[in-house]
């Protein structure tokens, strides 16, 4: 047979519930601002960056593209009868190279940490449900508990009396009589 509650305060379990109905908000508005965030990071990567760096190697061929053409028209005209050496435009010319490599290093890069967000939002998911599944059935749950107990208790405060056989009085009149100072030991 189970023994007794032990209420002390029906307060302190309306404030219990009133905080765990707080918590439940700001774990849902954290969660939503986090999946938003990893939304927004992601369409960055899924949409953004690769538009972007596919943009900058067009451009970047591009100048190749022009840089071959200023060499090429620096090696067809020879100066005083001598090939020229054409150092500015080879230097060019190498610079734009490596500036169209740098660009699709950084497309492979973007593929990259694309597949690994999607992966993780993957996971993230996967871990969130969880917690979502607690926020939507379980606290609700807990909360709608809880506040069965409340009434529960009220309906009891409500039906015993104040000096029922079940609840002792705070003090006896024996206890009373113990406790009050006598007038001759106040002098």
């Amino acid at each position: 047979m189970p023994s007794p509650a032990q209420v002390h305060s029906v307060d302190a379990i309306e404030l219990f519930c009133v905080q765990l109905a707080k918590y439940e908000q700001r774990v849902q508005s954290a969660l939503e601002t986090l999946t938003s965030e990893l939304r927004r990071a992601s369409e960055w990567l899924q949409h953004d960056r690769p538009s972007f760096w596919k943009q900058q190697t067009k451009l970047a061929e591009d100048t190749v593209h022009q840089a071959k053409l200023d060499l090429e028209r620096c090696l067809i005209f020879p100066i005083a009868g001598e090939q020229p050496t054409c150092r500015e435009e080879k230097a060019v010319l190498k610079k734009t190279q490596l500036r169209v490599e740098y660009c699709r290093g950084k497309s492979e890069r973007v593929r990259h940490w694309n597949r690994h967000m999607q992966h993780e939002m993957f996971e993230y998911e996967g871990r969130v449900g969880q917690l979502r599944r607690i926020l939507e059935t379980e606290l609700p749950a807990a909360r709608a508990k809880l506040q069965q107990i409340i009434r529960r208790l009220d309906a009891y405060q409500i039906e015993r009396t104040p000096h029922s056989p079940e609840m002792p009085s705070k003090t006896s009149p024996s206890q009373e009589t113990q406790t009050t100072p006598s007038p001759k030991n106040e002098a």
